[in-house]
């Protein structure tokens, strides 16, 4: 099973959201995990292919988490809303 990394640039985005968004945050990531250990996605939550090796899902109307795949891991690289998403795929294709 693949591992997951927090990058630093996770760790600084966490710190912008307000309590609520961070509740929302551990509920996507409990289903992300879910999703890793039995193929199987829950109610809601979609991973979609945004880049070579990057992917995303949303957490609610404007939240998306950014993830970075390789062989052997996983990286949590960034939450934020769309703009940023859009911001980050520019800047690190």
């Amino acid at each position: 099973m693949k591992k997951i990394y927090l990058l630093p640039s996770f760790e600084r985005s966490i710190k912008r959201l307000t309590h609520r968004e961070k509740q929302l945050l551990a509920n996507g990531l409990e289903s992300f995990n879910e999703y890793l250990e039995t193929g199987q996605s829950t109610f809601g939550f979609r991973l979609k292919k945004i880049g070579q090796e990057n992917y995303e899902f949303r957490l609610d109307i404007r939240l998306r988490v950014i993830i970075k795949a390789d062989k052997e891991a996983f990286y949590l690289v960034l939450v934020g809303d769309h703009n940023d998403v859009r911001r980050y795929l520019r800047e690190y294709r």
